[in-house]
């Protein structure tokens, strides 16, 4: 689940008892910054955890301890810090897979798990209704799945039964149709990636969403894919390996597929007069190793001046809504996005802009809540917005 094979992940127990105690990771963690607790901190899980699984005695695993396991939103920083490399983020997913196989998983994971095996999406919707978005444009029905395409659009869950987020899903359609691309989508045939319960811990679970999306794909024929949700990419670019089995599939992010189209001048990019940051989404950025597209395509807009956030790239701090925290600690998630709306204010940006569709919400609601003048959208729209 990395962007490279840098650190190498041998088992729990193993990397738990490689652990230094340094604490470098606690100044990173954004859950830490937040609650404050040294149970919270990578280093008070990592020793529980020791404690739990590589004692011959081992200690019980409380329902405290389940709780700060949960209290993570997988955004990787503590993984980069860590002096004796390991990964952490691996190694969180790995807890979160014994426990769920323990029957001891949280309710909210129980329920995200329970939710998309009945409806193959993050909602409660029929997941045949996944075009609905597309019925504000002109030709909504030449979305429908089109064997032979060039490109594969992978909406997502989010973009595609979520109102707000619908509008990213509108505006790269409107993009790649002005552009020339030739592209279409999986229509109610496209399931959720499977990231959702890989985060929960349910990691079978996901292996058959992955191999239906992949086998949809074969299916249709179509060799490159794009993906505006940055955990869709990065289970697409790094999950789906086994069950692709040869078959040529190229897969980008949107930014990188939009930023590719702007440099062959498909796009045209008329002036803003407008003050840009961006939010580095901890998927796309330090999990999926996408820094450079987002800026470019930013950077390429005539009378934008791009500023970056104090912490960015690979030190971009979480937006907090990330490795599943709502749906079990939503104080907390929010907590954490107060701080990035700190650090928007202080860019002086009147505009910020992401690419993930959780941490454009997460963003929203903590900029109207600082009462902040700053507008929240996705390079995407930025993208449209400066076309027309």
């Amino acid at each position: 689940m990395s962007k490279e094979n840098d650190k190498l992940y041998t088992t729990l127990e193993n990397e738990a008892l490689i652990c230094a105690r340094c604490g470098y990771c606690r100044s990173k963690c954004p859950v830490y910054k937040v609650v404050g607790w040294e149970s919270a901190a990578p280093r008070g899980k990592i020793s529980m955890a020791k404690d739990i699984f590589s004692k011959k005695n081992p200690a019980p695993v409380t329902d405290d301890f389940i709780n700060r396991l949960s209290q993570c939103t997988l955004c990787g920083a503590c993984s980069n810090e860590c002096s004796t490399a390991i990964d952490t983020r691996q190694l969180w997913l790995d807890l979160r897979r014994r426990i769920a196989e323990m029957g001891k998983a949280p309710k909210g994971y129980n329920a995200i798990r329970t939710n998309l095996l009945a409806n193959k999406n993050i909602t409660t919707f029929n997941n045949n209704d996944r075009l609905e978005w597309a019925e504000d444009l002109d030709e909504p029905e030449a979305l429908e799945p089109r064997a032979g395409a060039d490109v594969c659009y992978f909406v997502g869950c989010v973009s595609a039964f979520f109102p707000q987020a619908s509008q990213v899903a509108l505006a790269i359609a409107e993009i790649l149709t002005e552009a020339d691309v030739d592209f279409t989508t999986m229509g109610g045939e496209e399931w959720c990636c499977g990231f959702p319960l890989i985060g929960s811990g349910f990691v079978e679970d996901s292996k058959q969403f992955i191999q239906h999306n992949v086998a949809k794909i074969k299916e249709l024929g179509i060799h490159t894919l794009i993906a505006s949700c940055a955990s869709c990419y990065h289970v697409w670019k790094y999950e789906s390996d086994e069950y692709l089995d040869g078959y040529e599939l190229e897969v980008y992010h949107t930014t990188e597929y939009l930023a590719k189209l702007i440099k062959e001048g498909k796009i045209e990019l008329n002036e803003m007069d407008e003050v840009v940051t961006y939010h580095d989404p901890c998927d796309l950025g330090r999990n999926s190793g996408i820094y450079d597209a987002p800026r470019e395509i930013i950077t390429s807009i005539p009378g934008v001046k791009f500023v970056e956030l104090s912490h960015n790239r690979e030190s971009s701090l979480c937006c907090g809504g990330g490795g599943n925290l709502q749906s079990v600690d939503a104080d907390t998630a929010t907590k954490i996005s107060a701080l990035r709306a700190e650090e928007i204010k202080a860019s002086g940006a009147t505009i910020v802009v992401s690419a993930c569709q959780q941490c454009e919400q997460m963003l929203t609601s903590a900029i109207q809540k600082g009462k902040l003048q700053v507008r929240v959208m996705d390079l995407s729209q930025l993208i449209l917005e400066a076309m027309q």
